[in-house]
């Protein structure tokens, strides 16, 4: 992949315009309606479509594939922040979630699902 300082500078604004419309949304709307944005398939299918413009249809096919995997790992992620979080604050609650998420990961790729 030939990256350009043009199209990592889209690449960032696209990025950052998907979380400004979630915390927009979150104080719109609350902040439940704001992590259903942030949470939906927009992140990644939009990480998928600019792999697919800076590079083809399969490397775009195989990012999906570990998003996928992502996505499930990113669900024991959400579900131990949301019971971390309260007991723990907002540090402890992270470090616990974010390696709920590493061995999520590590779980799958030992049963080699992917």
């Amino acid at each position: 992949m030939k990256l350009s300082v043009r199209s990592i500078a889209f690449d960032y604004l696209f990025g950052g315009a998907i979380v400004v419309g979630a915390l927009l949304v979150a104080s719109l709307l609350g902040p439940t309606a704001g992590g259903i944005i942030a949470g939906a398939p927009i992140r990644s299918s939009s990480v998928i479509l600019l792999q697919y413009l800076h590079q083809d249809i399969e490397s775009a096919t195989e990012l999906t594939r570990g998003v996928v995997f992502a996505m499930i790992a990113n669900v024991f992620f959400a579900v131990a922040l949301y019971l971390s979080l309260p007991r723990f604050g907002l540090l402890r609650a992270f470090l616990i979630a974010g390696a709920v998420f590493i061995a999520a990961i590590t779980a799958m790729k030992l049963m080699a699902l992917f």
